[in-house]
This record gives structure tokens, sequence and C-alpha cells, in this order.
């Protein structure tokens, strides 16, 4: 859920990975994040593919809550999340945990000025409950009076209900409005799907409450604040990037925050998306290209393109000078060389259609074919030069939907669904399975380093690799 991508030379993180037992590391100015660096892509994996055998599992540690986040690997640290507000970060060597933080919103220094605040969210959820139970009997009972159009009984049960349902909102709207509010989420989606972001000195994390949060990597918490109080429907899941000095969240709108302070530099009024951006360059010019198709200078947050494309849930693929925005009314943009006073022109390459669905999982490119994935298991290869359809194939994963996003490693492509099923494909302009696997239930996407493949599972931080203990 809770998803950027991959770019030759204009891309801003450089991924490092060497042989069995490698490490993921950022170099000045870079950082990793979610899928790595936004593709998907682990080229110099020797990807371990054998996940149900009796010596799979090099480790494997219970988390406090579930996530929908994915791992993020810096050296031999791994950060991930858990509901609703934990961040860890773990060993990749053994799987320990070394650190483990909450970040309430009640933790904050101002809270202290809001009394009962637990009390207040408390009564919030209640009074939410109790206005979703309005509703329905609102509906129920206009259901019956097209049944009935002239019954007084029931156009009395009507505004009766109306007016309490205009109590309950009133009751509701000035604690809706606080900054210390629990935003509306989907039990899905929670409050942990973002994943973390770290550029070698600092990790980042974005809560669904709108709390960004900054820890060095022993675990000290250099500063947290509150950006904005998210009112995306089904609840925020946007991960930050990094550009220089800039760290980028989309938690109402899209925010530059100094990195170092947690300051706001400025605010760009982009759509508000679920989808992670894709952080890359014009030219000599830092941009960020948020899944709404918005085009944003890093500097100083002015827009230089709207409406570009869009992605709903998934997020844009940079591949040099090309960005996709791949699901249902799929398209591909070139980015022109430089960035001009007046802002700037894209060139439309392609526009297609694969199966018309929702797309929670983000794409990944390989060899000049996109690969996608509706929620309902539905496959798609496209032609990344000219946007054809260059075959359709429904997985057939079982029960569950396909939120991990795919990923290419060491020659092969990986999708799966929240049911614990993944498929490994053989890339190609032919429809070409390798194996069929099963683990504990996941949403987030993998990494792969060496022959390992570090899964964030709904339950567990788990590791998949050649001489596990079985």
């Amino acid at each position: 859920m809770g998803k950027r991508q991959t770019g030759a030379a204009s891309m801003l993180m450089i991924l490092v990975a060497t042989a069995l037992g490698a490490s993921i590391g950022a170099s000045a100015g870079d950082f990793v994040g979610w899928r790595t660096d936004g593709s998907g892509r682990y080229p110099d994996a020797a990807p371990f593919i054998d996940w149900e055998g009796p010596a799979a599992t090099v480790w494997s540690t219970p988390m406090p809550a579930v996530s929908n986040s994915s791992p993020v690997i810096y050296g031999e640290r791994l950060f991930t999340t858990a509901e609703p507000s934990t961040l860890l970060c773990l060993s990749t060597t053994d799987g320990s945990i070394l650190w483990e933080r909450t970040n309430n919103l009640e933790d904050l220094p101002e809270a202290a000025d809001v009394p009962d605040m637990q009390e207040r969210h408390e009564r919030a959820r209640e009074l939410r409950k109790q206005i979703n139970q309005t509703h329905g009997t609102i509906r129920k009972a206009q259901a019956d009076l097209k049944d009935d159009p002239d019954n007084a009984e029931i156009k009395a049960r009507i505004a009766a209900a109306r007016e309490a349902l205009a109590t309950l909102q009133a009751e509701v709207k000035p604690y809706n409005e606080a900054w210390y509010s629990l935003p509306d989420v989907n039990p899905t989606n929670g409050y942990a799907s973002a994943t973390p972001a770290c550029d070698g000195e600092y990790v980042y994390w974005v809560a669904g409450t709108g709390l960004v949060v900054c820890y060095d990597l022993e675990g000290n918490r250099q500063w947290a604040r509150v950006v904005a109080k998210p009112t995306i429907a089904w609840g925020s899941s946007s991960s930050p990037v990094v550009s220089g000095e800039t760290l980028i969240v989309q938690v109402k709108g899209m925010t530059g925050l100094d990195k170092r302070t947690g300051e706001t530099l400025w605010e760009a009024a982009v759509p508000d998306a679920w989808g992670t951006a894709a952080v890359t360059q014009i030219g000599e010019t830092p941009v960020v290209i948020s899944p709404s198709g918005s085009i944003v200078r890093v500097a100083d947050g002015v827009v230089l393109a709207s409406d570009v494309a869009k992605v709903e849930f998934a997020g844009p693929l940079v591949d040099g000078d090309v960005v996709y925005f791949v699901e249902h009314g799929g398209k591909a943009i070139r980015l022109p060389g430089t960035v001009d006073e007046g802002g700037l022109t894209v060139e439309t390459l392609w526009a297609t259609q694969p199966n018309k669905e929702r797309y929670y999982a983000s794409a990944a490119l390989h060899d000049g074919l996109l690969y996608a994935c509706t929620r309902y298991q539905v496959f798609s290869c496209i032609d990344a030069a000219d946007g054809s359809i260059v075959y359709e194939q429904n997985l057939n994963l079982g029960k569950g939907e396909v939120y991990p996003s795919i990923t290419f490693a060491g020659g092969l492509i990986f999708a799966g669904n929240d049911g614990g099923s993944t498929v490994i494909i053989r890339p190609g302009r032919v429809y070409e399975e390798v194996a069929r696997q099963s683990s504990q239930s996941y949403r987030g996407s993998p990494v792969f380093i060496g022959d390992r493949v570090y899964i964030r599972g709904l339950q567990s931080m788990f590791c998949l690799g050649s001489g596990g203990e079985g």
C-alpha cells in the first residue's frame, strides 16, 4: 500500500549490492526508502526461490503489531514499522531488535496543553461509530420507504435519525478539526503503512496521524512534529523521500522539510495521494513527481507542471527522462531537458489501457517491458516503448489481494498477494512461470540482497535464504 522508481544516472539513489551478505548503503545526499530506491529493482541479487524448503528461514522476528510498510535496509540495520506508531530497527544478521520507539501524539510537548487527550480520542471514536450506525439506520429506512412511500412512521424514523446525526456530527466536529485528533483510517491501511527513509545518518518516518519523526541510527529522536492532519480517505500511506537536505512528505498536499530540524521549507498545493512520490532531476534541477501527476521543484516547492498523468494508489516509475504511470489508463511521459522560467512542458509518449481495476501494487520495469498487477491478480506485461499490452495473465494466487509491488530481482519477477502466495515469473514477452511459494501474509514489498529476501510479514519481520535455520 502504502508506493517511485528507477532512472539511470538521473536517479538520486544508487543501489550498492554485492554478493552473499552484501548490504545496501546510501552515499552522501542519497537515501534508501520504499522499494529501496523506489524502483523495486535488485539486478545484482541472486534470488533465493525455495521459500518453503526445510532451511529457508534465516530468521523470523515477531513484531508488536501489523504493518503494510516495506523493509528499509542500510548496512546491517533494517528499519520497519508497527501499528499504530512504532518505528523499529533490527539487525539484518539475526533479526534481533536493536531499538523500538513509539511515536504517539500525546507524547509531544504541545499535548500537555490538551487535557484528557486519550479520553477525547475514545469519545471521538465512539461518536464516529454512532455516526456510521445512524447513517445505516437512515439508509435502511429510506429503502423501506421506497416500498411504502406514504408510511408516516418510517418518515418520522428518518427525521429522528437525521436529527440525531446532526447532533453527533456537531459534537465530533471540533475534535475532527483539532491537530491532535486521530484521522479516520481503513483498518487494512491503519496508521503505519508508510515506509521509512534513511540517508545513512538519520531515519525518517511519517505516521498516518500526520506526525513526522527523525531519529539517528542509534534510536535517538532528533525531532518530531505534526506537519498536517491527513484528510485523505481510508488513511495516509505515502512514504517520505529525500532530496539533498530536503525531506519531502505527502500528508496534506506536499511539504518540504529541513531534514535536520523538521522546519517547513515550503508547501505545494498538489492533490493528496496514497502512493509515494518519485525523486529525479530535470537537467540540473532536482524535482519530485507526485502520484497525482504534479512536478514540484525541490528547491522552493514551485509546482512546475500539474496533471501530467495520475495513479491512484501506486507510485510513478522513473527511468531516465521517462516517467511511467501504470494503472488502468496507463501513461508514459518524457521530461524536458531543462526547466524554463515559466515552468515546463512534458511530452506524452503513449497512453494504454491495461485491465481496468485498482492497482495497489506499483509496476516494475526490466529490459523494455513493464510488469503490473491489479489487486485481483490480473498480471500485465506492457511494452515500455509504445504502451501496447504484450499479454495479460490471471495469476490465480488464491485468497487475498495484490498489495506488494512488483519486484525484479536477479533476472526474475516476483508478484504476491496478502494471502502469502508469491509467483515467480521469468521476464519476457511470453508468460513463463518459474515457481510458486507460500509464506506468512505480507503487504509490503520485499527487498533482495545477495541470495536473501527480507519481507515485512503482517505478524513478523523475516529473512529467507539458503543456509537458513529451518
